[in-house]
Parts: C-alpha cells; structure tokens; sequence
C-alpha cells in the first residue's frame, strides 16, 4: 500500500527552520493523519510513503539527526527544495 503525503504540519507554521511534525495524505484506504513518529515507524517496516511534485513521484525516507531525533525527507531528485517542506500545511 502506498501513502501520498499530501499536507504536514510544522511546529511553528511561520519559521523556515521549524520541524515537520504532523503529515496528512491519502491512500488506498482513505485519508489519514500521522505524527512523524508513525511515519517513521511505518517506513521501518518498508511501507512507503511520497509525495507527487510538478508530475514526479519523490520517495520518503527517514533520518537521522546529529543530536539523534528522527525525521523524514524526500530522496534526492533534481531540485535541491525540499518537497515536504512545499506542501500546503493544515
């Protein structure tokens, strides 16, 4: 089953540099609404997850940060912004 992220949720909506912390999106069971966490978690078990840009399919992945928290990103494409961080928030 794959999930399109379709929205997320940044800490602080205003700030460039906030972190995402929420996701919505659709798949073949409906709409859902995940915290990053789950996201996360969900893509350990190798569900996937992507976004739909400008007619391409981009894959989620997750990482890791210097200080050890865990957050998703797109897989590098051939621009260097950020996909989630382009989609509309809620």
């Amino acid at each position: 089953m794959s999930n399109r992220i379709t929205h997320i949720r940044k800490s602080n909506a205003n700030s460039s540099h906030e972190h995402i912390t929420d996701v919505k999106g659709t798949n073949s069971n409906g709409e859902f609404q995940l915290t990053v966490p789950q996201v996360v978690a969900y893509l350990k078990q190798e569900y996937p997850f992507f976004v739909h840009r400008d007619g391409r399919t981009i894959s989620i992945t997750h990482q890791k940060s210097a200080a050890g928290n865990e957050y998703i990103k797109t897989e590098p494409d051939s621009t260097q912004k950020d996909n989630l961080l382009s989609l509309p928030q809620f």
